[in-house]
């Protein structure tokens, strides 16, 4: 009975992030107004000096120019596809692929597959990708996380302590200690 009132709260906490994001997060005091690792966008297309706000932290990032392509490692040109397909920052991906899998094509202990470090039953059911292939893995994994950021409202954090626990547990507010951990890591390193 406990297990079918958490998924039908989950459910519901899932279905109001989702259909509703706009009012919600205005709402909710704390979480931040915008997703800040995602790309920057052009406005208008006729002028590129109307390119939204970067956050402060842009300017002091050890990632910057090509550095992030270091934590990719052979996966930098399969980053930079995953970024350009969804809108996740390639600094942010590759910070995911370094704490992840310090970028290769491993199996973990719990079952999880290559750079992005996806369950297969996640990869095949919900993102469509294989996971075996390193490219579609890596834009499974971008997906996922753009997907999560969506459903905490952009609140980094939160995202990347799903993405290693699961979005269940994140909403019910029992983060392990790992999670909390991986997301400081990957924050540092996507900083």
């Amino acid at each position: 009975m406990k297990k079918l009132f958490v998924a039908a709260v989950t459910a519901g906490i899932s279905f109001l992030f989702i259909i509703a994001p706009q009012p919600l997060q205005r709402s909710i005091s704390g979480l931040p107004a915008n997703i800040s690792l995602l790309k920057p966008t052009v406005t208008s297309a006729r002028s590129k000096s109307n390119i939204t706000a970067q956050p402060a932290t842009a300017m002091v990032n050890p990632l910057s120019g090509r550095a992030w392509q270091k934590l990719a490692g052979i996966y930098s040109k399969d980053v930079l596809y995953a970024s350009n397909q969804t809108g996740v920052s390639r600094k942010l991906l590759a910070a995911v692929i370094h704490v992840e899998s310090r970028a290769s094509n491993v199996v973990s202990y719990a079952g999880a597959v290559g750079p992005m470090q996806l369950m297969p039953s996640t990869a095949w059911r919900i993102l469509h990708v294989n996971p075996w292939k390193p490219r579609q893995n890596i834009v499974g994994g971008a997906r996922y996380l753009r997907r999560l950021l969506a459903i905490f409202h952009g609140h980094l954090r939160l995202a990347l302590e799903a993405y290693n626990a699961g979005p269940t547990t994140v909403a019910q507010g029992v983060i392990p200690i790992p999670a909390k951990v991986y997301a400081r890591q990957v924050m540092a390193l996507a900083a």
